[in-house]
């Protein structure tokens, strides 16, 4: 039978007189005792009971627990006991099973992606994002190898994102740092590592994250559309060329990558639609790699776009290039300009001015002459739940209706 190691909190009971109580450990962690002032270890040592300060802090007391328990099993082995970390971590490194480092884990991640872009299985903003997360990771998790990363490394990580997030003007930090998470989550099961454990864990969980501790997004109840009030004050402030890049996202319903690598080639004048495919020559493909035609009937935004078109000063395949010809990675930027012109003439917006809002607005309209599975086939979503929570629960049967914004 193993030696029992015992962690014990030191606590004031009345003045001058203290206890030592056991450390309860629950789900590989300890529970603190209120009125603690200072940890200690108790375990036996060649036949006779010890007990041993180590800490006034929880954390540190219960590392110095965890390496006595070690070195009481490696006794047990007949192998010679550790003293100091540095020398757990040289036997850690000489005996681990699979010693790989996280540098080396996070190269090797980052090349395979690289292929899944080349080969179109991944887009270049796809890309980015991973890129980000899992070096930021490697670079300030404190740990060498990828065996070293426990659900506490990653709850220290997690406070470092939230401390080094700097404050936007719109957006939620707590956002940021749950998609840095998820990408994460993709990085180490690679390694055959799950973040999480579980809702409701069995003891077989191997998760290293409890299910709480996992940052998840804030969702919405549904996806907030413009009202017409707030379409029409945004085209009574733009210009022309503001006009033509809110009506098309508008009538069209597309994501804003769609309409950045928007060409000429995909507005078909004759049939009035839009055909949403792949730009190899960028790298980009649409979300699901399913490209589609959205129908432009009313004829609105196709006088605008041929109007457009004969307005651009030079030959560009692109609909809404940026000042160099290029892809326009911000046309949000755009989008807030003409806001803030309309705020400046007194009007308010409700909510965060988003290209993305654009999406639930064209899903309120188009409900109105069809049905919900031709309105999630003309957004382009896999899963028709997603078009439903776009309309709300007031809107997923409507059928009728008129729009009253500005042509």
């Amino acid at each position: 039978m193993r030696a029992q190691v015992v962690l014990l909190a030191r606590v004031r009971r009345e003045v001058g007189k203290y206890s030592l109580v056991p450390v309860e450990i629950k789900k590989g962690r300890p529970v603190p005792v209120e009125g603690t002032t200072a940890y200690y270890l108790r375990f036996s040592e060649d036949g006779s009971r010890k007990v041993e300060p180590v800490s006034d802090e929880l954390d540190a007391a219960f590392i110095a627990y965890q390496n006595r328990e070690l070195n009481h099993a490696r006794l047990q082995m007949g192998l010679p006991p550790i003293h100091g970390p540095a020398a757990l971590l040289r036997d850690f490194k000489n005996n681990a099973i699979n010693p790989v480092l996280v540098s080396d884990a996070v190269s090797k991640y980052l090349a395979d992606l690289e292929v899944s872009v080349k080969i179109g299985e991944k887009s270049i903003r796809t890309w980015g994002g991973y890129k980000s997360a899992v070096e930021d990771f490697r670079d300030r998790c404190g740990v060498e190898f990828m065996d070293e990363i426990t659900g506490e490394v990653l709850k220290k990580y997690k406070l470092q994102l939230f401390e080094s997030i700097q404050k936007r003007a719109r957006g939620k930090a707590s956002n940021t740092v749950a998609t840095r998470f998820r990408f994460l989550s993709a990085f180490f099961m690679k390694h055959g590592i799950r973040m999480y454990k579980t809702k409701n864990p069995s003891s077989e969980d191997k998760g290293l994250m409890e299910w709480s501790d996992f940052p998840r997004d804030t969702k919405k109840e549904h996806e907030n559309k413009y009202s017409e009030d707030e379409i029409n004050a945004m085209l009574s402030a733009a210009d022309i060329d503001e006009a033509d890049l809110i009506q098309t996202f508008l009538r069209t319903g597309c994501r804003d990558e769609e309409i950045v690598y928007l060409h000429w080639t995909d507005v078909n004048f004759k049939r009035q639609q839009i055909v949403i495919s792949e730009k190899p020559k960028y790298g980009w493909r649409p979300k699901e790699r399913e490209a589609r035609t959205i129908p432009l009937e009313d004829g609105v935004l196709l006088k605008r776009l041929a109007a457009r078109k004969r307005r651009q000063s030079r030959v560009n395949h692109l609909v809404f290039p940026n000042t160099n010809g290029k892809p326009d990675q911000h046309l949000i930027r755009r989008l807030r300009k003409v806001a803030e012109k309309a705020e400046t003439k007194g009007f308010t917006f409700e909510g965060d001015v988003t290209l993305h809002r654009f999406r639930p607005t064209y899903a309120s309209i188009m409900i109105s002459h069809c049905d919900l599975q031709t309105v999630s086939l003309l957004l382009g979503h896999s899963n028709i739940q997603t078009t439903a929570a776009y309309l709300g629960p007031e809107r997923k049967g409507a059928r009728v209706g008129r729009t009253g914004f500005k042509a």
